[in-house]
C-alpha cells in the first residue's frame, strides 16, 4: 500500500508515488491507471495545491511513454511574448535576442508527454495556435518555414472551471473540447481526510531525510485531521516544515503546528519568529491592518481593471501599469484566497 507525498521529491531527487489511503483517492488512482494505458488527452482540474502535476506524472509513468521525456510548462509563469517560443521553438533571428535556433517544449517531449500547467492562463491568440498543433500533430518554429511532425501526448491542468471560462469568452470552446477528452478532477484535501496523516508522515520522512525520526503526537494528528486545508497539500507541506523547526525533541505536538490564515500566519508564530515577547505591540497590529487595507485596495483595483477591459488580461495589465506576468501572479493569489475573477 503506497504512502507517498503529492508535492515533494525524495532526497535523491526522484519523484515519489501518490498517496492513496482515502477511498476517494483510491478510486481516483484506479481511474488514473486506466487512463494512463490509453493515448487520450487528459484535462486535470482541481484547486491550487492538490497535486495536479503529480497526477500528471503518475499518468506518464504508467503509460507506454514512460521511458520517453516528461516535459512540463507552467503557462501562468511565462510572459505571453515568450510562451509561444517556449512551446513551439524558434529559429535563429526569429526575434531580437534569438541568437541560435532552439527546439520548443513539443519537440523536447517527442515520444513522451507534455504537461501544460495552468493552461487557462494562456492568451487567446496562442490558444488558437495550440489548437492547430493538436489537430495537425505538427509544429512550426517561430521564424521557421517548414512544419515538423510531433508525437506527443498532451496533458493539461487548471485550477479554474474551464466551462465557465468558455462561457465568459476567456477560453476557446474548440480547444476546451480538444483537451477535455478525459476529465480528471482532483478533490481538495479536506474531501479526502484519509490522506492527511499518511501525507503528513511522509512529509516528515522526506524533510527529515530519513535520519530524523520525528513523529506526530496523538493531539497533533487530531489537529491536522480537523484543519480544513484551504491550501491543500502545499499548505500541509508548509505546516510540517514549520513543525519540524518548532518542535521540542522528537515529538511534534499540537503547539508546533502553525497554520496559515487569509492574512498570514497565526499570531502565535510571531514571538519565536519575530523575537517578540508575549504580547504583540500595537504598532505591529496597526501595520497588519494597513497591510490588509492595501491588499483589499489592490484587489479592488485589479477587479475594476478587468471589468473595464472586458476580462482582457493584457489590457487590464496595461491599465494598471504592470506586466501581464505580474497580473497573472496576482490573479492566481486572489483565486487561492477564494476571490471570483471575472
Amino acid at each position: 500500500m503506497s504512502q507517498m507525498t503529492l508535492l515533494t521529491t525524495e532526497p535523491d531527487g526522484e519523484v515519489p508515488d501518490l498517496v492513496a489511503e482515502d477511498p476517494r483517492s483510491r478510486d481516483l488512482l484506479t481511474l488514473a491507471r486506466r487512463v494512463a494505458a490509453s493515448e487520450v488527452t487528459v484535462m486535470i482540474n482541481g484547486e491550487s495545491g492538490v497535486g495536479k502535476e503529480v497526477f500528471a506524472r503518475f499518468i506518464h509513468d504508467h503509460s507506454s511513454r514512460a521511458n520517453a521525456p516528461f516535459v512540463a510548462l507552467n503557462c501562468a509563469a511565462i510572459p505571453e511574448n515568450m510562451l509561444e517560443a517556449m512551446l513551439f521553438g524558434h529559429e535563429r533571428g526569429a526575434f531580437t535576442g534569438a541568437y541560435e535556433s532552439r527546439p520548443g517544449k513539443f519537440e523536447l517531449a517527442e515520444g513522451g508527454t507534455l504537461l501544460l500547467d495552468e493552461i487557462s492562463e494562456m492568451d487567446h491568440g496562442l490558444q488558437a495556435k495550440l489548437l492547430r498543433v493538436l489537430q495537425e500533430r505538427e509544429v512550426e518554429r517561430l521564424g521557421g518555414r517548414h512544419p515538423r511532425p510531433v508525437d506527443v501526448r498532451v496533458l493539461a491542468t487548471s485550477n479554474r472551471n474551464l466551462q465557465e471560462a468558455v462561457a465568459d469568452g476567456q477560453f476557446r470552446e474548440d480547444l476546451y473540447y480538444r483537451l477535455n477528452v478525459f476529465p480528471l478532477l482532483i478533490p481538495p484535501l479536506r474531501d479526502r481526510p484519509g490522506d492527511i496523516l499518511p501525507l503528513a508522515r511522509r512529509l516528515i520522512h522526506v524533510h527529515g531525510r530519513g535520519i530524523d525520526h520525528a513523529q506526530l503526537t496523538q493531539a497533533a494528528a487530531a489537529r491536522l485531521v480537523d484543519h480544513p486545508w484551504p491550501g491543500n497539500v502545499r499548505e500541509l507541506d508548509n505546516v510540517i516544515q514549520r513543525a519540524m523547526i518548532l518542535r521540542d525533541g522528537v515529538d511534534i505536538d499540537a503547539e508546533s503546528l502553525q497554520f496559515e490564515g487569509v492574512t498570514g500566519l497565526d499570531t502565535s508564530l510571531q514571538p519565536p519568529f519575530m523575537g517578540q515577547t508575549e504580547h504583540v505591540s500595537s504598532s505591529v497590529i496597526r501595520d497588519q491592518r494597513l497591510g490588509d487595507n492595501l491588499r483589499s485596495r489592490e484587489e479592488q483595483l485589479i477587479l475594476d481593471a478587468l471589468r473595464m477591459e472586458d476580462g482582457s488580461r493584457k489590457d487590464a495589465a496595461a491599465r494598471l501599469g504592470i506586466s501581464p506576468r505580474t497580473l497573472r501572479y496576482k490573479l492566481a493569489r486572489l483565486r487561492e484566497a477564494g476571490v471570483t475573477i471575472p
